[in-house]
């Protein structure tokens, strides 16, 4: 299964918690908020990830396919 990963910087606090919960897929900029490595990605931890933040700024969707 593949999903697509949202981030809402808007609300993003830079808490770090997805990076706690998937450190393969999320990372901290220098600013303090958080990015994806990739954008899509079969690694179930972000799911994890997406409830973990406190802030719900990570969306997780799964890509169905074609």
């Amino acid at each position: 299964m593949t999903y697509r990963i949202t981030i809402d910087r808007s609300s993003c606090s830079g808490f770090g918690a997805c990076v706690d919960s998937s450190p393969d897929v999320f990372e901290l900029e220098a600013g303090g908020l958080a990015t994806a490595r990739t954008w899509e990605t079969d690694d179930p931890s972000v799911l994890d990830a997406a409830a973990a933040c406190p802030m719900g700024a990570i969306v997780v969707e799964e890509v169905r396919a074609a």
